[in-house]
């Protein structure tokens, strides 16, 4: 079952900082929560209500396997 957009942010900002040796920061614009683990970015999260957008990293192959699984996931 999807679900919102808006879930899965908050998901990913409360999920994100409890990993171990998690970095936050809004070094590119205040308007994106962004995660590093050894100074590499794994999630962003933007806060504009408009782009309910989550980025993750992902090895390519397993980034199509989940687009192919996910139609919501886009590259």
């Amino acid at each position: 079952m999807p679900i919102s957009g808006e879930k899965l942010q908050d998901r990913t900002r409360d999920t994100a900082p409890a990993l171990p040796g998690v970095s936050h920061g809004r070094p590119f614009t205040e308007q994106l929560d962004v995660y590093k683990v050894a100074g590499k970015v794994f999630p962003i999260v933007t806060d504009d209500p408009d782009e309910r957008i989550v980025t993750l990293k992902a090895e390519p192959e397993y980034g199509r396997l989940l687009q192919h699984e996910h139609p919501s996931i886009t590259p």
